[in-house]
């Protein structure tokens, strides 16, 4: 096997390079350190999986006891992705990073409304998913909401991290933006 790296090949990887970082910085406030499971932290945040889907969480509301979330998600794979509410997953932690709650010790996630049970290949479908039973959110607390989009593969997940502050911040501008 030869190791040798054509002029060719160096020009045509280091376009590659260039063209991946510079889509990175559409996905701000999503941290790569791990790129089977990318974290997003903002609230609306965006993330794109090594396997070809992009979901986005579009906003989080919690009231009395529930929380929801609107959430898009578009496939580029060729084989549809089955929708079941098994792939998602919400949880609040602590400081400490302790959890505080677990959707699936409770009703797990149910899909509010969905015009299809699987997500086609370059069709955007926007879910709106509910976690029932859950804490009002304190400061230093942190809501982890965890989409794996194939179940086969669920060593890749998408995860968002919405910290209290960001969430009331969030909440502070859609109010603001209604009025």
């Amino acid at each position: 096997m030869s190791y040798t790296f054509s002029r060719r090949a160096f020009l045509k990887y280091s376009a590659a390079t260039a063209v991946a970082v510079a889509g990175a910085s559409l996905l701000g406030g999503c941290e790569y350190q791990d790129p089977k499971n990318p974290v997003c932290k903002t609230l609306p945040g965006a993330i794109k999986s090594d396997l070809n889907v992009i979901a986005g969480l579009k906003s989080m509301k919690i009231e009395k006891g529930t929380c929801t979330l609107e959430v898009d998600i578009e496939s580029a794979r060729a084989n549809p992705i089955p929708l079941d509410p098994y792939r998602f997953s919400v949880a609040v932690k602590d400081v400490k990073g302790e959890p505080v709650y677990f959707s699936d010790n409770w009703d797990g996630v149910r899909i509010l409304d969905a015009e299809n049970s699987l997500i086609e290949q370059k069709k955007l479908v926007t879910l709106h998913l509910e976690a029932t039973n859950f804490p009002e959110l304190k400061d230093g607390q942190t809501v982890v909401f965890k989409y794996i989009p194939i179940r086969e593969n669920s060593e890749y997940s998408m995860n968002w991290e919405i910290t209290k502050k960001v969430y009331d911040e969030f909440i502070a501008n859609q109010s603001t933006s209604k009025n």
